[in-house]
């Protein structure tokens, strides 16, 4: 009997008739002969509302209240769960629903932002052997302190690949709003293919790039484990299929371009006229990291004055602590006052083979030249090439790499 971890996303469960054709669906999967765990986001809305109820009786909430942020966030999926529980057992099915903390999904003590350490799946198993459909709520987990404790964004992805990894599942099939993953966003750009199997690594790269199909955190942890994931739409019951993410064996030195995606708030910072020694980058590096700032893009060049210019880019929301932070590092190292230039897009293009086949940076730069758009900065994986924009170039920069390379014709 094959065990299947199905997520289901807030949209998928957003009113009483979508989680009854949900469970409908849940149900067709056990009654099949399968083995099901269901790990199901909050209602379409219902964490927006929490956010907003907890903002009308506290300033900033997350960063003041984190642990009560916690406990308010995590009644959104135990009344998805619960209702799901319920619609499943009107179609016949046995099920129970448990919360993180009853599935023991044992995360760090890191409130609104957790990471799972380990899932401890006794009960879990205890419910699959006497046949029910286990519903577990997405998002959410324990730490080892006995604390409710939220995964952040990307949660219920991540909960499902997790207990998927956790029990030995055949695979992990994630319901959403979308048929599955695109070579670039189908609103955005014209002609873009529906891909029938993709890579973790590329998945991973178009996920930090912008694509909202899957979180990099949970594809992380397929990859880790080996666990097959399919994406696709809870709107849909013809048989289709969706994507596939896995481990694809290609050829040995093939290019294969996957896809293209942008994401928005991206703010480039250009630091000049400190040392130029390693010791002088160091000290601005840690000062952002002790800070919790991450940075995406860096280029460093020397003036010939021995002097030294540095450009990072950062997301808007870490802004202002990027920029005390450069200022007070500058003025110790005897630079000049941080520039700062906003409005700015970080586009990817993906895919394997890029770096050995001669020409794709050629192509691309011709491309957009061609058309006008000014690159700021670049930067390079060994899987993708990503192009810092104006966002008002932003969906032009993603059609002409598109088109360029031909991404409408994978399949």
């Amino acid at each position: 009997m094959s065990l299947i971890v199905q997520k289901f996303g807030g949209t998928s469960v957003g009113d009483a008739g979508r989680i009854k054709t949900v469970a409908a669906r849940v149900a067709r999967e056990r009654q099949a002969g399968s083995e099901v765990v269901v790990v199901v986001s909050a209602m379409a809305d219902a964490t927006d509302d929490l956010i907003g109820l907890a903002r009308s009786v506290s300033r900033e909430p997350r960063r003041r209240h984190p642990r009560e942020m916690d406990m308010l966030l995590t009644t959104g999926e135990r009344v998805a769960m619960a209702l799901l529980a319920m619609a499943i057992r009107d179609c016949g099915v046995e099920a129970i629903s448990l919360t993180g903390s009853q599935a023991a999904i044992i995360t760090d003590t890191t409130h609104t932002g957790a990471r799972i350490e380990e899932i401890r799946a006794t009960r879990v198993r205890e419910e699959l052997a006497r046949g029910a459909v286990v519903i577990v709520a997405g998002f959410q987990g324990v730490s080892r302190a006995r604390e409710v404790t939220t995964l952040g964004r990307g949660g219920s992805d991540t909960t499902a690949v997790a207990l998927a990894a956790a029990l030995g599942a055949h695979r992990c099939d994630v319901f959403t709003d979308v048929d599955g993953v695109y070579s670039a966003d189908p609103n955005r750009v014209p002609g873009a293919a529906l891909l029938a199997e993709v890579d973790y690594q590329e998945m991973v790269e178009l996920a930090t790039s912008g694509a909202q199909v899957m979180h990099p955190r949970a594809v992380e942890i397929a990859a880790r484990y080996g666990v097959p994931i399919r994406v696709l739409s809870s709107f849909r019951d013809d048989g289709h299929t969706g994507t596939l993410i896995t481990r694809r064996r290609r050829m040995m030195e093939e290019l294969a371009l996957t896809g293209v995606a942008s994401e928005p708030g991206h703010v480039r910072l250009t630091l000049r006229g400190f040392p130029s020694t390693m010791s002088a980058l160091a000290r601005v590096l840690n000062a952002l990291s002790d800070a919790r700032v991450s940075l995406d893009m860096l280029v460093i060049a020397d003036r010939q004055d021995g002097r030294r210019q540095v450009q990072l880019t950062v997301k808007e929301d870490a802004l202002p602590e990027a920029l005390e932070v450069c200022e007070a590092v500058c003025t110790e190292l005897g630079g000049d006052p941080a520039e700062v230039r906003t409005g700015l897009s970080r586009v990817a293009l993906v895919g394997s083979g890029m770096h050995e086949a001669p020409g794709v940076y050629a192509r691309a730069f011709t491309a957009l030249t061609a058309a006008g758009v000014e690159v700021l900065s670049v930067s390079a994986s060994s899987i993708s090439i990503a192009f810092l924009v104006d966002t008002a170039h932003e969906d032009r920069t993603m059609r002409l790499l598109h088109e360029t390379f031909g991404l409408g014709q994978v399949a």
